[in-house]
C-alpha cells in the first residue's frame, strides 16, 4: 500500500512538473509573439500524437456513449493544457497521500 501511494505522489509531481512546463511555454510563445497564446489540450496532443486522439475518440464513441465525446471531451480539449495536466498531478498527489486516522474523543 505504501508503494502505491508513493507512486501516485510521484506521478502526481511529475504531472504537476508538466503543468509548470506547458505554462512557460505558453509564456515564451505568448512574449514572443507579443499576444497572449496559450495552447489547448487538444492542440497538444494532437501534435504530440494524433493516432492516440484519434484512437480515443473512436473507443468513447463506439465503447461508452457518442455524447461523451462530443459535448464534454471536446469541451475539455479546449482547456488549457498546463490547466488540465496541473488538475490531474493535484488529484493524484491527494489520492497518494497518507490519511490521517481519525481521531474520536469521548
Amino acid at each position: 500500500m505504501k508503494f502505491f501511494r508513493f507512486l501516485l505522489t510521484l506521478a502526481g509531481l511529475w504531472t504537476c512538473a508538466l503543468a509548470l512546463l506547458a505554462l512557460v511555454l505558453d509564456g515564451v510563445r505568448s512574449i514572443a509573439a507579443d499576444a497572449v497564446i496559450i495552447k489547448s489540450l487538444g492542440e497538444t496532443w494532437f501534435q504530440l500524437d494524433n493516432a492516440s486522439l484519434n484512437l480515443a475518440q473512436a473507443v468513447i464513441q463506439r465503447n461508452l456513449h457518442p455524447l461523451i465525446w462530443d459535448p464534454a471531451m471536446q469541451w475539455l480539449l479546449t482547456l488549457p493544457a498546463w490547466l488540465i495536466a496541473g488538475l490531474v498531478g493535484l488529484l493524484l498527489i491527494f489520492l497518494g497521500r497518507k490519511r490521517r486516522p481519525k481521531v474520536v474523543t469521548l
